[in-house]
């Protein structure tokens, strides 16, 4: 008879379960206000939403206003939650999905702004919560319990190590990135990196026997990590990783049949995730020519050198906002993992043998030399698309973190492997004098003014270098480290990572402190008495920052300003050069003059200003005083309609022409064409000489997410006008007829009636290149299911039958 033996810890028979539930509890620690008491990750932290006082929503308590430490919180706050109601009604609504925008500008395109988050799977837990902030507060904590486990993951498969593997999903939930984007889209998109990593190096794997379910993950974390809302760090994110992959591969494979073969799987997974992403970067590409945005010009960003140790404890970076003219923070790791990446330096002959150590080692040289300007920006300059972001710096620092979070691995691993008291010592002082010598850099610099918070970076720095040292002094006493032991290690090793958590209260500027859960689209009792006026559409427009961005949306209003990357440059010309009016800021609109702006707003079918209850009637104008209660509703009773049919046009020749035809005329409607569109329809040019200029308003309108009919009377042969955006992307019929979409007005769409009659006119959008795309996306399906199929059938066979195919 065998001797009992001991069975194996449940951490080494099942890991990935372990990995799984350590990351879950590290999630509910880390998050516990959002899960226990209250919070939000969709709380507004001082931003304007519908109200530009506080509290920015109806019903929310006045609770102290919190610090975004620096991070850009509209984007999600204004735009993207307004994003998530379009897209939860127009699925549950009218059962379609949006791919055009009615709600801001006067109309544009949704998925062209490749920030829809349509294809992030997760999104389908906003779209079924109705856009509420308990559906986004889920969405948040699943998107933070993959990155736990994918990194957890991700260290088991490059170390080997399960107590590794098992700590790094804890500091992954404690990642210091998370505090710079604690609320922004980018939080989703930087969730899916480790399993893009992972995936990647399990996929381009020729010895592994699991390469076609891990080349399904891998489509599936780079589709969704490129549809979750901030494109550019995406990109930056899925190039760097997947590169850093492919390169591992063929390093550790050097032979024309292996270099062949993962070409080949990087190349067919290549051109499915392209096939599959290409509704959304074609309508971008298509719509990017016609399209204002202020990443117009090339810009290239990159944070000095003597800022490098910015990348470890961003609080560096948060002092950096101390001083406007210098670049804001970015997203940094922690001093424990400079600690780690320094001992991985320090012993990089225990690694050497190791592939991805040194090609990881590489990827940081030349991440962080983009970032911190030791490679010339004229470089970057030279990247197509890349050079227009604006903000580089930011988007590299989230590969970089990955990168530097992975290498601290490796130097933690060789801390395990050769627990040398002595040389660990040395070891980390070693490091403690580098990192000396880089905040004496970052001091001695032009930032050596600022009041560098030397209390805290003692304790951090205190705790990263202090947890690994009683490590290696307990393991040299003893081969098993007692509870106690680790119980020591892990409130060390927690004290880099303290501001890192969220919590109920203490200094908001370096802790991250939610506001509370709000009803994002709690009732407005200004807002129901106008939209309950009448049938006919009409546009809103708040007054200063009421409905801020794209809030409008949310309530299901349409206004004409918007925080949308991209929108009609010929729209933007308008509001640019039009008197009354100032466009500031990239994207905001503010009413200077309400009297010399009136024109514009009548034509765009404004029909409310919004502002606060005290709001005053302008004197000399007639502007109704129709509401005074959330809002003071100021009502335009000159608007023109939202269609109408004219049997005349006018001809203009350029923007300057058309603003002063339109001051001209304020109150009553007409359509004018460039002789360019003119020249497009034969029959036209008979219009230009018709008088008097029959009008017609529309009827029965029927708004749909991505189309509006309406029914009109011609009275002659004519024009119908729509004042609604992106003419070039739309097709029309009047009576079930095609007819050919013309730009009106400079920046809105008509088609042209060759005879009299009543007409029902369909204007529905299509992004460009939209059936093109549509067969790149359901052929690529198509062969991503067949694999999948495929590999069911295999795995369903090898199961029943055994690997040599008996029973």
């Amino acid at each position: 008879m065998n001797p009992p033996t001991d069975s194996p810890p449940p951490s080494k028979r099942h890991p990935v379960l372990a990995i799984l539930l350590v990351s879950l509890l590290a999630l509910i620690v880390n998050c516990y206000p959002v899960i226990f008491c209250g919070k939000s990750f969709a709380a507004t932290t001082g931003v304007a939403m519908l109200y530009d006082w506080w509290p920015p929503l109806p019903g929310m308590q006045p609770v102290p206003q919190t610090s975004n430490h620096g991070s850009d919180t509209p984007a999600l706050l204004i735009g993207e939650i307004p994003m998530g109601f379009i897209e939860s009604r127009s699925v549950w609504d009218h059962g379609e999905l949006p791919l055009w925008d009615r709600y801001g500008h006067a109309g544009y395109t949704l998925i062209g702004q490749a920030i829809s988050m349509l294809g992030d799977p997760l999104q389908c837990i906003v779209i079924l919560g109705h856009g509420s902030a308990t559906a986004w507060d889920i969405k948040f904590l699943c998107a933070k319990l993959l990155f736990c486990a994918g990194f957890g993951w991700l260290i088991l498969r490059l170390t080997g190590n399960r107590r590794l593997s098992l700590a790094y999903a804890v500091l992954s939930a404690y990642c210091g990135a998370f505090f710079y984007i604690n609320n922004h889209p980018a939080f989703f998109v930087f969730s899916y990196a480790p399993w893009i990593l992972l995936s990647a190096l399990n996929f381009l794997d020729l010895s592994s026997k699991k390469s076609i379910r891990w080349g399904l993950v891998w489509l599936l974390a780079n589709f969704s990590c490129f549809n979750a809302g901030h494109v550019e760090p995406a990109v930056v994110l899925i190039a760097g990783l997947n590169l850093a992959a492919l390169l591992c591969a063929l390093l550790r494979y050097r032979n024309a049949a292996g270099a062949l073969q993962i070409f080949c799987r990087i190349g067919i997974g290549g051109l499915l995730f392209l096939g599959l992403t290409a509704p959304v970067w074609m309508s971008f590409l298509g719509t990017l020519g016609g399209s204002y945005s202020s990443h117009l010009d090339v810009k290239v960003y990159q944070l000095p050198f003597q800022n490098a140790v910015g990348a470890f404890d961003d609080m560096f970076y948060q002092l950096l906002r101390t001083n406007s003219s210098l670049a804001p923070p970015a997203p940094a790791s922690s001093l424990l993992i400079f600690v780690g990446c320094a001992l991985s330096v320090l012993r990089w002959r225990q690694m050497k043998s190791n592939v991805f150590y040194w090609v990881n080692l590489a990827a940081i040289i030349v991440t962080g030399g983009c970032i911190f300007a030791l490679v010339p920006g004229s470089l970057l300059a030279a990247i197509p698309f890349f050079n227009h972001v604006g903000h580089q710096d930011t988007d590299l620092s989230y590969l970089l973190v990955i990168q530097l979070t992975v290498q601290s691995a490796f130097g933690f691993k060789c801390l395990m492997e050769q627990n040398d008291l002595r040389r660990a010592a040395i070891d980390l002082a070693a490091t403690a004098m580098v990192l000396a010598a880089m905040i004496a850099l970052f001091c001695i610099g032009p930032l050596g003014h600022l009041p560098v918070p030397w209390g805290y970076l003692l304790c951090a720095g205190l705790g990263a270098l202090g947890a690994p040292l009683l490590f290696c002094l307990l393991a040299a006493r003893s081969q098993r480290i007692p509870i106690a032991g680790w119980v020591g290690i892990i409130i060390l090793a927690f004290i880099p990572h303290f501001r890192f958590g969220y919590y109920n209260f203490g200094p908001d500027q370096w802790l991250m402190i939610p506001g509370v859960r709000a009803d994002l689209d709690a009732p407005s009792p200004a807002i129901e008495k106008i939209k309950a006026a009448g049938p006919e559409p009409f546009r809103v427009m708040g007054m200063g920052f009421n409905l801020y961005g794209d809030y409008a949306a949310v309530y299901g209003l349409e206004d004409i300003r918007s925080s949308a990357p991209l929108s009609n440059r010929e729209l933007i010309n308008l509001f640019q050069n039009f008197p009354g009016l100032q466009f500031s800021g990239d994207w905001m609109i503010h009413i200077t003059n309400l009297a010399a702006a009136q024109p514009l707003l009548n034509m765009l079918n404004v029909k409310y200003l919004l502002g606060p209850p005290q709001v005053a009637l302008p004197s000399g104008m007639d502007f109704r005083l129709v509401e005074q209660s959330d809002f003071g509703v100021l009502e335009n009773p000159e608007v023109w309609p939202r269609a109408f049919f004219s049997g005349r046009i006018l001809t203009v020749t350029s923007n300057a022409e058309f603003i002063k035809t339109l001051n001209q005329n304020p109150t009553n409607p007409f359509v004018a064409l460039t002789p360019e569109e003119i020249e497009r329809q034969p029959g036209l040019e008979k219009l230009e000489s018709a008088q008097p200029a029959s009008i017609s308003p529309a009827a029965h309108y029927q708004l749909l997410p991505n189309s509006t009919a309406f029914d009109i009377h011609a009275a002659s042969a004519g024009i119908v006008c729509l004042t609604e955006g992106q003419a070039s992307d739309f097709f029309a019929t009047a009576n079930g007829q095609a007819k050919k979409v013309l730009t009106v007005n400079e920046a809105f769409k008509g088609i042209y009636l060759n005879q009299p009659g009543n007409y029902h006119i369909e204007f529905i959008y299509r992004p460009p290149h939209w059936r093109l795309s549509c067969s790149l996306f359901w052929s690529a399906l198509a062969a991503v299911t067949l694999l999948a199929s495929a590999c069911t059938i295999r795995r369903t066979h090898v199961y029943l039958y055994g690997a040599n195919g008996k029973a």
